[in-house]
């Protein structure tokens, strides 16, 4: 069942002279703002929700509440308690904790509001970051469900949503429609904003103002020359008025990346065999998951892109709603979107899609499989340093000693099993052996505090 929606008109509203003539509302003294971030897909917000999921207590110290309840990073439970439960197959079965949709949404909506009551005094504002947002709440209805529940929270509300040029979000979707079991040719789909209605973003706008006012809707382009440094996540922490430093090479800032060529055959191919399994293919599939996961690991790459006239001759399709877009968001701009494809649209009938390659699937087989015998053995290594450090706490040394020379065999030069099986010959009063793990750390880990504390042993020896 839906939470009840309260009766709800929209605003008659008469179009902006311009956005950037609008000016929002002050926020109300003593309620906190709240930013809405509501996407798009594929426009860093990945990175913006794990760098502000991993630095919940900086930001608590500044008066920015970043919800746990909505999730650790993606706020995706938020939208998807709005809707009705048949509109959530796409949604990863973990996320339900093993309880059902329904069960779980009825736990996150008790969460939230016990979260939102307990809010400090201190608190500033609110950020709720869920790029399902603009996919699953598609109507006017739907919106104005979230904005029931959100407007008692605020004093001010800003809708803030990340537009990328339609041509590059299929293509950049198209590595995350795999990973969800959706095989097909790359290729973009013959169809404009009839549709495929989200890349209308005109209408998109026009129906998130229509329900929280012109005023709150901030649109952004999604292209380095729109964002402060090129980068979508200092971008927003710069709209939010956070001062918050994430280093260039933080791994946060890279999540959610696509694959190389190869490894995209190689999805292809795999979700073919697993589609003949009695078990069948599947979003849902544990295995599919591992699988998709595994891939994305050792491959990252640039994903698939599509031949510049191919490109142009789809994102001539939206010529329109992107002028439309333009004119009563981004007036100042003299086209939507500054970086265009370097091809005029393709003549004739588009090429047929390619065949799957599989001299490039079985390579990347191969560098799949090499990756996952590293990590196995990685794996397999730690679990017997920790038996081995658990039989030191014992006092077993002659076991200890055998779990590491084991961990050695997996991963042959472990730090820490190089380290102790050198203490025991040091022990034993065999300079020669713990020189020989010596040599060992100091080829492969030369910087390591445990090659360095050897090297202070052996010399006082």
């Amino acid at each position: 069942m839906l939470p009840p929606l309260r009766p709800f008109n929209a605003p008659v509203l008469a179009p902006p002279p311009a956005a950037a003539h609008l000016e929002a509302p002050a926020p109300e003294p003593g309620r906190p703002e709240l930013i809405l971030h509501i996407g798009q897909s594929k426009t860093g917000t990945s990175s913006i929700q794990r760098v502000l999921g991993a630095r919940r207590a900086q930001l608590l110290a500044m008066g920015v509440c970043y919800p746990a309840s909505p999730g650790w990073a993606n706020h995706g439970m938020l939208p998807a308690s709005l809707v009705a439960p048949d509109q959530l197959g796409h949604f990863n079965p973990a996320l339900w904790d093993g309880m059902g949709a329904e069960a779980r949404l009825a736990r996150f909506r008790r969460e939230f509001a016990e979260e939102m009551a307990a809010l400090p005094a201190t608190t500033r504002l609110i950020i709720l970051s869920a790029e399902q947002c603009a996919g699953l709440l598609a109507t006017r209805e739907a919106i104005a469900r979230l904005r029931d529940l959100v407007a008692p929270l605020a004093g001010r509300i800003r809708v803030v949503m990340y537009l990328r040029r339609q041509d590059a979000h299929f293509a950049s979707g198209y590595t995350q429609a795999l990973r969800v079991a959706q095989i097909s040719p790359p290729g973009l789909p013959p169809y404009g904003p009839d549709r495929l209605p989200h890349y209308d973003y005109a209408t998109v706008l026009d129906n998130w103002a229509a329900v929280f006012g012109d005023a709150a809707i901030e649109p952004r382009i999604f292209e380095r020359g729109s964002m402060l440094n090129g980068d979508a996540v200092d971008d927003f922490l710069a709209l939010a008025g956070i001062d918050l430093a994430v280093p260039p090479d933080d791994p946060d800032r890279h999540s959610n990346l696509s694959v190389t060529p190869a490894a995209i055959e190689l999805m292809r191919r795999m979700g073919e065999a697993m589609r003949d399994t009695p078990e069948g293919l599947s979003a849902a599939s544990p295995l599919w998951r591992r699988f998709a996961t595994a891939v994305s690991d050792a491959m990252p790459g640039p994903g698939w892109k599509p031949p510049p006239a191919e490109a142009a001759a789809f994102l001539a399709r939206y010529e329109a709603v992107n002028e439309a877009t333009r004119r009563r968001w981004f007036p100042d701009r003299p086209s939507l979107f500054a970086e265009m494809p370097a091809a005029a649209p393709a003549e004739g009938p588009p090429a047929p899609p390619p065949p799957i390659d599989t001299e490039a699937a079985l390579e990347a087989a191969c560098t799949l499989l090499l990756h996952e015998m590293k990590g196995t053995a990685q794996r397999e290594a730690q679990l017997l340093v920790a038996q081995g450090r658990l039989l030191d706490r014992l006092g077993e040394d002659g076991p200890a000693a055998n779990a590491y020379r084991a961990a050695i065999r997996a991963v042959p030069d472990h730090p820490v099993a190089q380290a102790r099986l050198a203490d025991f010959a040091l022990a034993a009063g065999d300079m020669a052996t713990a020189s020989a793990h010596y040599a060992v750390l100091l080829r492969s880990h030369p910087g390591h505090n445990l090659t360095q504390r050897l090297g202070r042993l052996l010399a006082g020896s």
